[in-house]
């Protein structure tokens, strides 16, 4: 709407005219206000439609700020974000546009999927309804799969987690490899996740992925006070290091990145100098008693464990998803 610049004079009561509305939407759903004037009150003959005017959302929320400044009435609670969403439904690609050429505001946007996939994260260790449903769309994969593909989908989770150092895939397409020979491709010793960290000395990084629900220790204790790691867990610490092992053998020192034709990937090489592993298993929760408090020889049991080992390193779910939650949401220093 743009203001008049006409001289008019105002209408006498006995002459103003009768106003109808009618509610209707237009072609793509949205809704309009269809306002008909009848002529003047003191009309002869029957009433008869002479003007027409329809309003939609972007000049119903002008017409609403004109008429609370004029009579001085309390605009809407949400003006701002009615107003924002009209503006956002009458040109929505410039607002695209506008964001995409906003460094700030892509920050935000990604910073915001990131929370709601640490939110994901978090059902997914809690919620097993949850958890099924996501196994369902991988049927025959294994619950196994379920992680390997989220963590796929958000490999930030694992680049910025699991070391020091960034971690990036080694494939972006999917975290699962077979290293055999001077390629991860072919016949080969299989990998949940091969990653490899940044910078200009890549090494190469091997992960081995159980689930949230695998136990990290037997069920019942070793000897008074001492509980061994569980046959998963001591399996999938002895799978990795066989991995580990049978990669260094076959690669040796480097393996160099090889383009479509053959030749050598300038600069894109990885290093195996005692590459560092990971297994994510378990949540640290099955380490307390039924009552809920710790269960120190448990906890003992299995840090003494985890620390002695030289390779791989053992992490859990949850403290995966503790540094993920750091990460999007870190604590005030204040």
């Amino acid at each position: 709407m743009v203001e008049n610049a006409q001289r008019i004079q105002p209408h006498s009561h006995e002459s103003s005219v009768e106003c109808r509305y009618q509610l209707l939407a237009d072609e793509n759903g949205e809704p309009l206000v269809h306002l008909s004037t009848f002529g003047s009150r003191n009309r002869a003959s029957k009433p008869k439609s002479s003007q027409s005017l329809q309003i939609d959302r972007t000049i119903g929320v002008s017409l609403v700020e004109l008429l609370c400044e004029t009579f001085g009435l309390a605009a809407p609670a949400d003006d701002y974000e009615v107003r924002l969403n009209a503006a956002y439904q009458a040109n929505p690609g410039l607002f695209r546009k506008i964001i995409a050429n906003d460094v700030a505001a892509q920050d935000v946007i990604g910073l915001a999927h990131r929370r709601v996939q640490v939110e994901r994260f978090r059902q997914l260790l809690n919620d097993d309804a949850a958890f099924a449903q996501e196994a369902a769309e991988i049927p025959g994969k294994g619950h196994e799969k379920v992680w390997q593909r989220f963590f796929e989908q958000n490999p930030w989770i694992l680049g910025t987690s699991l070391a020091t150092q960034v971690l990036t895939a080694w494939d972006a397409s999917r975290l699962e490899q077979v290293v055999a020979g001077f390629s991860v491709e072919g016949a080969g010793k299989r990998v949940d996740g091969l990653l490899r960290t940044s910078g200009r000395i890549r090494s190469m990084v091997f992960v081995e992925f159980k689930t949230h629900k695998t136990p990290l220790l037997g069920a019942t204790e070793y000897r008074p006070g001492v509980w061994r790691p569980s046959s998963d867990l001591s399996g999938a610490v002895a799978q990795v290091q066989a991995t580990v092992h049978m990669a260094t053998r076959a690669i040796v020192d480097r393996l160099q990145s090889k383009d479509g034709d053959g030749s050598d990937i300038p600069e894109d090489w990885t290093y195996m100098f005692r590459p560092r592993s990971y297994v994510v298993i378990g949540q640290l929760g099955q380490l307390t008693g039924k009552s809920g408090g710790d269960n120190q020889a448990q906890i003992r049991s299995f840090e003494l464990y985890r620390r002695e080992l030289t390779g791989p390193e053992i992490v859990t779910f949850d403290e995966l998803l503790a540094r993920a939650e750091w990460m999007v949401a870190p604590p005030s220093t204040d």
